[in-house]
């Protein structure tokens, strides 16, 4: 399987820089050949801050990772998160005009435009246009009407826009480490490409990737997208109020939350201690472990109120039968799985990638479902890529809004 096709997905946590780059095995499996991963000290709650600092450890990550593959690289996939992102849901609605009345390539084409029409904010640029379903005359739930005979075409869809800024900052950086870009995608969404099934997706879940700065939400109804949103909190902001709290350092606050914190306090031995480092001078100490989960329980339930808010404000909270899935680093946290069960009210599980092979021990953690889910993504959509960047991708319009519709139906 040497002759591939190879994939490189860049992931901008707020955390750490992750490289992955992966070969296509089959549609199901993919062969990890090489992953690098740098601190990123110049990207905040999913947006970067500083251009310097961030293309730095974007060559130092893919460094790493090309030396571990034996080969270089030069074109990307990157996903993009932020508080600039936003989605939306609009319906498209044609006459089907050719004689014969038959939905064609053409008539989709027209329908998702129509659907897309909606006036974006000067400040905003569509990234994503995903068809959640179609309607042909009085049929619904139509996921591919392409052949289907009718006058009226309608079609659903979830635009995901994000502030020209951010994309422009992560062009720069992309472009200043020798990189190409061939695709950005929304971090949700390439984490429920990594995380969930299509028998997941038909019944109604959400996925709710929670790193270091944000809280990616994506909300599947009937095999499409019908929500996605981003809180800006995330595991830092545990972090942070565990530093202030017990007077340490962040790098000990981090260290103490993944090896001894809880999201839960009634679930500890409350006579167990903990020791915190020495830091400046100063003796280590020990303290009850309870009083450090005391500090992380709030902010913890806070976040998860957050996310609940926004399942509620997306009216489709109702129709989650598949319930919630965790993944991203922060849902590692002891305990998260049963607080986010009493505060959603709905079943919640972990997870993590699937569906791979080669150097897989390093990245078959829920921290690695962005970076993952972003070759599966691409994947999906390789042959057309091949086909664009053949022709020139920027100047083949019909490619493009071909591409746009079959994001979400292949």
């Amino acid at each position: 399987m040497d002759d591939a096709p190879i994939i490189t997905a860049l992931d901008l946590g707020s955390s750490l820089i992750k490289v992955v780059i992966g070969r296509l095995l089959s549609d199901y499996e993919i062969e990890i050949i090489g992953t690098g991963i740098y601190p990123s000290s110049g990207v905040k709650n999913g947006s970067i801050v500083n251009i310097e600092t961030t293309t730095k450890s974007i060559v130092e990550a893919f460094g790493d990772a090309e030396l571990m593959a034996g080969q270089e690289v030069s074109a990307v996939v990157v996903n993009v998160s932020g508080k600039s992102l936003h989605g939306f849901n609009e319906r498209g609605i044609i006459a089907v005009t050719n004689k014969e009345r038959i939905v064609t390539e053409y008539d989709i084409i027209r329908v998702v435009e129509a659907a897309q029409s909606v006036h974006v904010p000067n400040d905003q640029e569509v990234i994503h246009v995903l068809t959640k379903e179609f309607k042909v005359d009085d049929q619904i739930n139509i996921k591919d009407p392409i052949g289907m005979t009718g006058v009226r075409l309608e079609a659903e869809v979830h635009i995901v826009s994000c502030g020209t800024t951010a994309l422009t900052n992560i062009d720069r950086c992309i472009e200043q480490a020798g990189l190409v870009q061939l695709d950005r995608v929304m971090s949700s969404l390439a984490s429920s490409e990594a995380v969930l099934t299509s028998g997941e997706k038909d019944l109604g879940t959400a996925v709710i990737d929670i790193g270091s700065g944000v809280a990616d939400i994506i909300v599947y109804v009937d095999g499409g997208i019908a929500f996605s949103s981003v809180v800006p909190f995330g595991g830092f902001h545990i972090t942070s109020d565990l530093s202030i709290g017990l007077k340490t350092t962040i790098e000990s606050a981090e260290i103490l939350k993944k090896r001894y914190g809880h999201t839960q306090i009634d679930a500890i031995d409350p006579t167990e201690k903990v020791e915190i480092p020495a830091i400046s001078g100063r003796q280590a100490r020990t303290i009850f472990r309870s009083e450090l989960v005391e500090i992380m329980e709030p902010r913890v339930r806070e976040i998860l109120e957050m996310i609940d808010a926004e399942l509620v404000r997306s009216g489709f909270k109702s129709a989650l039968a598949g319930g919630v899935i965790l993944t991203g680093g922060t849902s590692l946290l002891q305990g998260i799985d049963r607080l986010a069960e009493e505060i959603f009210r709905l079943s919640v599980g972990r997870a993590k990638p699937a569906g791979l092979t080669g150097l897989v021990e390093k990245i078959s953690t829920p921290e690695y479902s962005t970076a993952v889910g972003l070759i599966k993504y691409a994947s999906r959509l390789q042959n057309l890529e091949q086909k664009n960047i053949r022709a020139g991708s920027e100047q083949d319009g019909w490619m493009k809004k071909i591409k746009r519709w079959m994001e979400n139906n292949l």
